[in-house]
């Protein structure tokens, strides 16, 4: 009964004549834990394959700078490579940020397993938080380590679990979305070889960046994912003997 591969487990037995509080049984976030590796996983080799474009179109730009003579095939070519990662980017992003905020809302529920009102942001926040202009650049971090906490197995940790997973996934993600946009709209308003080749530059730094964001938000995913389901095993192991005749 203590297998963490188990998908739910029930809150635990009431011990007195009150009614307790609805809590909501624990669902494993194992599955969707396992697709966002996959998702994070294919974001990476995108966004290098991304920033591999830029490098293409900066080297084009140079090369027109220093005189040199850019066949109209070879800037047609770039540009088109650009378009094509530049898709592949959006149509990933949009599927991982549709899986990742399922996950983020089945750890926020399963925080309430843990330890009923523990988090002062309610489960609907961690859905809601990504949509409020500005409030997403710090609501989303707030019901984390909320969660975060309620995850943690205090009694059998030492000490707290070292948040720097959640904290440097969330400094990236912000820091991504702001030099994205600059980069973005830097590219859109070049009107010269030396503006392209700055914006290419820009673009680049962006994606890579995004990479490596990626990859700390699939370490985050996954040391939440398994904090939670340690913390469940233990609880059913706990109250297992009060339950069985």
């Amino acid at each position: 009964m203590s297998d963490t591969s188990q998908n739910t487990f029930d809150p635990p037995p009431a011990t007195t004549g009150h009614l307790p509080p609805y809590v909501a049984p624990f669902r494993s976030p194992r599955g969707l834990a396992t697709a966002l590796t996959a998702l994070f996983s294919l974001t990476i080799g995108v966004d290098l394959l991304a920033a591999v474009f830029d490098v293409n179109m900066w080297r084009l730009m140079d090369e027109i700078l220093g005189g040199g003579s850019v066949e109209d095939a070879d800037l047609t070519r770039a540009d088109y490579l650009q378009a094509v990662g530049g898709v592949l980017q959006v149509t990933l992003l949009v599927a991982t940020a549709v899986v990742f905020v399922i996950w983020f809302y089945r750890v926020r529920r399963n925080a309430d397993f843990f330890a009923l009102d523990s988090c002062e942001m309610k489960s609907g926040w961690a859905i809601g938080a990504w949509f409020i202009p500005i409030g997403n650049l710090w609501l989303p971090r707030k019901v984390a380590g909320e969660v975060w906490n309620a995850s943690t197995d205090w009694d059998s940790e030492a000490r707290r679990t070292s948040r720097t997973p959640m904290n440097v996934w969330w400094a990236l993600f912000v820091a991504t979305w702001l030099v994205d946009r600059v980069a973005g709209s830097a590219y859109e308003d070049a009107a010269s070889a030396a503006k392209l080749k700055q914006a290419a530059g820009m673009m680049m730094f962006s994606d890579v960046l995004d990479a490596v964001a990626a990859v700390f938000a699939l370490l985050f995913v996954r040391k939440l994912t398994r904090m939670q389901l340690d913390k469940a095993t233990a609880r059913q192991e706990q109250i297992l003997p009060q339950t069985q005749p």
